[in-house]
């Protein structure tokens, strides 16, 4: 099959990162696949170093020249369909479909109202509950949306040094002793971090060696100035470390003892199931997706959202019982393997493109 597919994000994040899987795995087994996204994004260059043929466009708001461009190397190349990724690109699919005559899948990573999903011939959303989100707030016919959940890459996650948890434990500062609670994701609104803040007060009063990375990217930087604030109008910006954008979230995880996720809103975050393939023991919200791979007492700890006392007292359970971290972790470890890797779930997306493809071309003839 001969896939375009399209990404309008410029940094490394959950959605470029899932982009570029996709594509690699696509084109492993044996699809004609192109990546197209904004000149110089991250996932533009690591597709181009992975082999993957790359078409640079702008994707800007008006692109009429860049679609003409884009539908004459579309019919130029034989392009079959179309797979997008992210607003700029959802909106830049379905123009282009009209425009070059092939059919557009747009995958939903996100909760947001908009016209490109009903245009779209069809839609591959991460969880079951951001299926339901898009058949309910955009009107998406049933018919026309499936459910592939979202997924880790194995082979992203080793780490062959052995000793990479004393090593990144002593780059970092920390002690042998101390528990280390890893939040790993943009530090937004959305992602809730500044509701654990308001549980560490509790938590540090009984376990004063507790101390929480943050990595990600602050937006905007107000957020970021309110979380420390609160961190330090609480007594407990000591226990904080802000380690900003990293590059080595496998390494990360070997170095802390529980991976926390106090999302409000989520669809399957891919940090929480990478930490869950690397026997992290997690707590999280039961937002969003989270619910559809984690089940609370059996593969990690969920608790409401936007609440500090489950958190607290949810972290209180997690570091009085060692045991049962270790068996919940190992729970979350066989879930993700046997139902979140990269292979079977980018099968089930090729499958539904070669369906949407044959349908519409069926159909033109």
């Amino acid at each position: 099959m001969r896939i375009l597919e399209i990404v309008s994000g410029t940094t490394a994040c959950g959605a470029t990162v899932h982009t570029l899987q996709i594509a690699k795995e696509l084109h492993r087994r044996g699809n004609t696949i192109i990546l197209m996204g904004k000149p110089g994004a991250w996932v533009i260059e690591q597709a181009r170093g992975a082999g993957v043929p790359v078409l640079e466009t702008r994707m800007k708001r008006l692109p009429l020249r860049d679609l003409r461009a884009a539908a004459q190397f579309v019919r130029e190349n034989q392009i079959e369909v179309l797979l997008a990724h992210m607003s700029g690109a959802n909106n830049f699919a379905v123009w282009l479909s009209r425009l070059a005559k092939v059919p557009a899948v747009l995958r939903a990573h996100a909760h947001t109202v908009h016209f490109h999903w009903r245009m779209a011939h069809h839609v591959i959303a991460v969880s079951e509950q951001t299926r339901r989100y898009h058949i309910t707030r955009n009107l998406v016919p049933p018919s026309r949306i499936s459910t592939v959940h979202g997924f880790v890459d194995p082979e992203r996650l080793i780490v062959p040094d052995k000793g990479v948890r004393s090593a990144v434990r002593a780059e970092l500062g920390l002690s042998p002793s101390e528990c280390v609670i890893g939040v790993i994701g943009n530090i937004i609104p959305r992602k809730g971090q500044i509701y654990l803040i308001r549980a560490l007060p509790k938590v540090v009063a009984r376990y004063p060696q507790v101390r929480v990375l943050l990595v990600g990217v602050v937006h905007p930087p107000r957020y970021g100035e309110q979380v420390r604030r609160e961190a330090v109008r609480l007594g407990v910006a000591e226990h904080v470390m802000w380690l900003g954008e990293r590059k080595d979230v496998p390494r990360l995880l070997q170095a802390i003892d529980i991976y926390a996720l106090p999302t409000l809103s989520d669809m399957l975050p891919m940090a929480m199931l990478e930490a869950m393939w690397a026997q992290r023991p997690v707590l999280a919200t039961d937002a969003g997706g989270i619910p559809e791979a984690i089940t609370d007492g059996v593969e990690g700890w969920l608790v409401p959202p936007k609440d500090p006392d489950a958190l607290a007292d949810a972290l209180l359970e997690m570091l009085a019982n060692p045991d049962e971290r270790a068996r919940r972790a190992q729970n979350a470890h066989q879930r993700v393997r046997e139902s979140f890797t990269v292979q079977p779930q980018v099968a089930k997306i090729e499958a539904i493109l070669q369906q949407v493809a044959a349908q519409y071309h069926s159909r033109s003839r």
